[in-house]
């Protein structure tokens, strides 16, 4: 094998290189994109419940179905976003705690953070 071809496959394996990086951080992008608009929705939906409230207090109208509704939307509005942070730490080869929900090294056996032991 001569130098050009020692060369030419260095190249090809920094090019795979490349593009395996650039996927992840593309994935991790995605991801991070969405974890905001999920948060951005939860907040909506936070305000709409503080609404409901004062408008009950100030109005005296009913507005406990109104706020059950938004308290369902967010279980599963929280249940996605943790979906989501899980898919944007795995594309970082980390996990979240299931305790304190902080990222954490994908081998750790405890939480440096919350000292959770962590299977």
């Amino acid at each position: 094998m001569d130098i050009f071809d020692q060369i030419s496959q260095e190249a090809c394996k920094a090019g795979e290189f490349i593009v395996k990086k650039a996927n992840q951080a593309k994935d991790y992008t995605v991801a991070t994109w969405n974890a905001a608009e999920l948060r951005s929705e939860i907040e909506k939906r936070y305000k709409a419940i503080g609404k409901a409230i004062y408008r009950a207090h100030t109005e005296e109208v009913e507005t406990a179905e109104e706020i059950q509704e938004h308290i369902e939307a967010l279980e599963e509005l929280h249940a996605r976003l943790r979906d989501q942070e899980e898919e944007r730490q795995t594309v970082r080869n980390r996990k979240l705690c299931p305790a304190c929900d902080k990222p954490i090294a994908k081998d750790a056996a405890f939480c440096p953070y919350c000292g959770t032991q962590v299977k």
